[in-house]
């Protein structure tokens, strides 16, 4: 295919940006010379080496031994995490094994010190010398690549169709200085508090004293109104409102009839909003094929995904860890608004009017942008009490509990940080000249830039959710844009005596966001226009499909942080 696409390219039968069918990327490989063609596979390998190198420090590793007493604190349902059926018999016994899901579940919680120092520790050093040679060579291959281009850093590259307030290195750091501006003064005052309670707050600490902050004790108590497969069906019926579109799930078949497993929920979605007499009576827009538990083979993949089968069928990748038999699987908060964003991306690869090359070309921030609107639709507390039952009376929570799954300022600083770790390391910082110490050094500085607390010798952000966005690229201002236009419309301007329930999931909003943003067939040329080795002669730059941020946005996302 590459081989006719380069000689159709050169005989002008395809010109770029306005063939149908055959994405930008696409072409850029073919039209490329050798030398870069080559680089570009270099790319791929570095990447998948590094990814490899990720999944396998995020996995479970050692093993440290405490017991009751030294995990004391952390809540009964996560030490069973770490309890296999060959140790149950050790009352009062827990092996830890040392790993992402110690660090999440383990560290947040456990209220002795030198518990949380000691995973902390047994943790980072996972992260040595060999794993940032391998961060280095992703970095060396982009950057020679990015060269070979026409741009001056990989950074430059993959923001160009971002935005215009973030199209490059430069305007997307002024843009995180400008909203660290407006969230420093919430986390300069939380970690205050905690400095109080603590006396030194070090880093191993942190996670600990900010989960008595944040109040996670109480999203824990939240998750008891959150089982997972009533959750999803509430969750679905609330984005059915907020989208003027019905998900119907489908009677349970077997394998033989459908193709996948007895754990994968099946939906229709229907053209029309879950309520009124014409409910679900509108045209089909497709189907959506949800797996909420990782299976038993392997490793579970590191983040949920979402994936466009064919033109009107979408898999979800959720990747939950299945419950014990004969219990029920109840989510956190954090799993709740994951699954919402994943299906925010499944309503809008439904809903999309265009060609799956045409969705293909969209800038990320406008991909994203849908999902992050769901995501954080279900974040607020009025929308929490829509989809929330209690998993044995079916009661809705208390008041007291609607308000914890909203953001608060340390989800923003830990977002700053892994983005800032990623443009930086993509930007200015030269990959050949350093060594993997230096690597790690450059990631501590460029992480430390929004930490109010000092990071530990042994402390390397690539263990955090910077490795993954580093494994991504440099676009992941992408989401802050996202947040910030989603502030924007969910604020909107209320009608009098309305309250924000009624107008976030009202028909009239709906159909706003279904005709402005969900069904639009935006213009896929522009990214023909942005790649220097696309461009043709008398070629102009197309602007941005969305309008430009209001002045507002970046105040107005951070004034609200429980």
């Amino acid at each position: 295919m590459q081989t006719a696409l380069r000689g159709a390219l050169l005989d002008g039968k395809v010109i770029p940006g306005t063939k149908n069918g055959i994405t930008a990327r696409m072409l850029m490989m073919c039209k490329v010379e050798a030398s870069t063609a080559d680089l570009l596979e270099k790319e791929l390998r570095a990447r998948n080496a590094f990814q490899r190198a990720l999944t396998q420090a995020f996995q479970d590793g050692e093993q440290l031994h405490f017991t009751e007493a030294e995990l004391a604190g952390v809540p009964e349902q996560f030490k069973k995490r770490f309890t296999g059926p060959l140790q149950r018999w050790q009352k009062g016994r827990f092996k830890i094994p040392v790993g992402r899901e110690a660090m999440n579940y383990i560290v947040p919680y456990c209220s002795v010190s030198s518990t949380r120092h000691q995973l902390f520790e047994a943790y980072y050093r996972r992260f040595g010398s060999d794993f940032h040679a391998s961060a280095l060579e992703l970095l060396r291959a982009r950057q020679q690549l990015a060269k070979q281009l026409g741009f001056r850093c990989w950074a430059d590259y993959e923001l160009r169709p971002l935005s215009e307030v973030a199209q490059d290195s430069h305007a997307a750091s002024k843009l995180f200085e400008d909203c660290w501006r407006h969230l420093e003064p919430a986390v300069a005052s939380a970690v205050q508090k905690m400095k109080g309670k603590a006396g030194v707050l070090q880093q191993p600490d942190e996670a600990y004293y900010w989960t008595l902050h944040g109040r996670a004790v109480e999203a824990l108590k939240l998750a008891e109104y959150l089982p997972a497969e009533q959750a999803l069906e509430r969750l679905v019926d609330v984005l059915g409102r907020a989208c003027n579109i019905t998900f119907r799930a489908l009677p349970a078949r077997s394998w033989w009839q459908t193709g996948w497993h007895s754990g994968v929920r099946c939906f229709e979605v229907l053209d029309g909003p879950p309520l009124g007499i014409a409910a679900g009576g509108g045209r089909c827009l497709g189907y959506v094929y949800v797996e909420l538990y990782g299976t038993w083979r392997g490793t579970r993949p590191l983040a949920p995904g979402a994936l466009l089968l064919a033109p009107g069928h979408v898999y979800l990748g959720l990747h939950l860890q299945a419950p014990s038999m004969g219990m029920t699987k109840l989510l956190t908060p954090e799993d709740a608004t994951m699954m919402a964003h994943e299906l925010g991306h499944a309503v809008h690869m439904l809903c999309f009017s265009g060609s799956a090359q045409e969705f293909q070309d969209l800038p990320l921030d406008l991909l994203e942008l849908p999902s992050t609107f769901a995501e954080v639709l279900a974040t607020k507390p009025e929308v929490v009490g829509e989809y929330a039952r209690h998993h044995q009376s079916g009661d809705g929570p208390p008041n007291s509990l609607l308000q914890v799954a909203q953001a608060n300022p340390n989800f923003f600083a830990q977002k700053l940080q892994s983005w800032n770790v990623s443009l930086g390391l993509h930007s200015d910082f030269d990959a050949f000249a350093a060594t993997p110490s230096e690597l790690q050094d450059r990631a501590v500085s460029l992480w430390q830039r929004y930490s109010k607390v000092a990071a530990s010798g042994s402390f390397s952000p690539l263990g955090e959710d910077a490795g993954g966005c580093l494994a991504l690229g440099a676009n992941q201002v992408a989401y802050l844009l996202c947040y910030l236009r989603t502030a924007t419309l969910l604020r909107g301007k209320s009608a009098q005596g309305k309250s924000a329930l009624k107008r976030w999931l009202s028909p009239d909003a709906a159909g706003k966001l279904r005709a402005q943003l969900l069904d639009q067939r935006f213009n896929s040329e522009r990214l023909a226009t942005l790649l220097p080795t696309l461009q043709e002669e008398g070629m102009s730059q197309l602007p941005h499909p969305l309008p430009p941020l209001p002045s507002e946005s970046k105040p107005g996302l951070f004034q609200n942080l429980r």
